[in-house]
């Protein structure tokens, strides 16, 4: 189960791939038919199931372009 999730605002990116080049987990990808109405390769995300949320993606985007929401399990209470 994914621990986390990013969305990537294209209007925002300007396929500079550092996103891509950071997360370590392959998450994020820059296929060649994803193009920006700019006409720069946009960053996808690719791998939801191995995304844990870690925020790396976004630090390093220069355009603040990611979002990163990282889900947190909350225990149940238990029985009294």
């Amino acid at each position: 189960m994914a621990k986390g999730e990013i969305v990537i605002n294209e209007n925002l990116c300007k396929g500079c791939g550092l996103c891509v080049e950071f997360c370590s987990r392959g998450c994020i990808s820059m296929p060649e038919d994803k193009v920006s109405s700019k006409g720069s390769l946009l960053a996808f995300f690719v791998n939801p199931d191995r995304c844990n949320g870690c925020g790396i993606c976004g630090w390093m985007c220069p355009d603040f372009a990611i979002e990163v929401y990282k889900y947190v399990e909350t225990k149940k209470p238990s029985p009294a």
